[in-house]
């Protein structure tokens, strides 16, 4: 398939957490289009898991859903970090959890028509609980309860849709398939 050509880009909105851009593009046919999407920085995931085989999950609720959700720890990494770093601080800061070892299972474009993030999925196994607390530098800081639930447990959950967002239900299932071939 031929690219398009993007003539103009601009910022149509920028903030601390995310930004828009508005481009012109020309298509194969010579076409242009304006075509507005969030310019976002990639992010990473951690299935967590601990010593007696529990995943590390969070619940909270979500205001662009109006609903309250269990997913994996999950975050947008900083361009100053690895992926792997970022990972590694997303989780403990959203868990208090460390995890000292990832194994990468893969990386995924999300809603590629609106957003040209891609969000990268990692396993750690033996994941530590710490004493320390860890503090984002949000402004506000968000209300997460940290759940343990078993492996065949969260693969249930994926399957019978009581995991509703989409990369963690979509990161079990790859899991359980690599964990199946032993990574």
């Amino acid at each position: 398939m031929q690219k398009w050509k993007c003539l103009k880009s601009e910022v149509a909105f920028d903030s601390r957490y995310f930004r828009v851009r508005k481009d012109l593009v020309e298509l194969p046919s010579g076409q242009q289009k304006e075509w507005t999407y969030w310019d976002s920085n990639d992010s990473a995931m951690v299935l967590g898991m601990t010593q007696d085989k529990k995943l590390v999950m969070i619940k909270q609720y979500r205001y662009m859903v109006d609903d309250t959700v269990i997913e994996f720890p999950s975050g947008s990494c900083e361009k100053t970090e690895t992926l792997e770093d970022g990972a590694k601080r997303e989780f403990e800061e959203e868990t208090g959890y460390v995890a000292t070892s990832l194994t990468a299972l893969g990386s995924f474009y999300e809603t590629y028509g609106q957003l040209n993030r891609k969000m990268h999925f990692f396993f750690a196994e033996n994941v530590l609980k710490t004493d320390k607390h860890f503090n984002s530098d949000d402004d506000v800081q968000e209300e997460i309860e940290v759940l343990l639930v078993g492996f065949e447990r969260a693969v249930e959950m994926a399957q019978k849709n009581e995991i509703v967002a989409m990369g963690s239900a979509l990161a079990i299932l790859l899991l359980k398939e690599k964990l199946k071939n032993n990574i």
